[in-house]
């Protein structure tokens, strides 16, 4: 009834037998194999690196922005202007219009 190879049978009966390692560590050299199956990283693409850049300069150029209105806006209203500068201003309102 049991077609089993005896060998075999014998290979369970000291399965069975054996217990476990009691030590949890990784066998020597184990994490030196890992590490030598990993993929190696791809290298970008010009158009990933493009885009990076690109994501780059447009948050400066946003922060750039925001820093600005910021600075806008917490100006103070200035004087206006007194007599001479009203006349300079005339002159050259007149002078330089079509």
């Amino acid at each position: 009834m049991n077609q089993l190879d005896p060998d075999l049978k014998r290979l369970l009966k000291w399965a069975k037998v054996e217990s476990p390692p009691k030590s949890t560590e990784a066998p020597f050299g184990f994490s030196g194999r890992v590490w030598a199956s990993r993929k190696p990283a791809q290298s970008p693409t010009l158009f990933q690196e493009l885009q990076s850049t690109a994501w780059g300069f447009s948050c400066a150029a946003l922060a750039l922005i925001v820093c600005g209105a910021i600075v806008l806006i917490s100006q103070r209203p200035s004087a206006p202007p007194t007599g001479e500068f009203s006349s300079a201003l005339g002159f050259l309102v007149s002078n330089f219009t079509p």
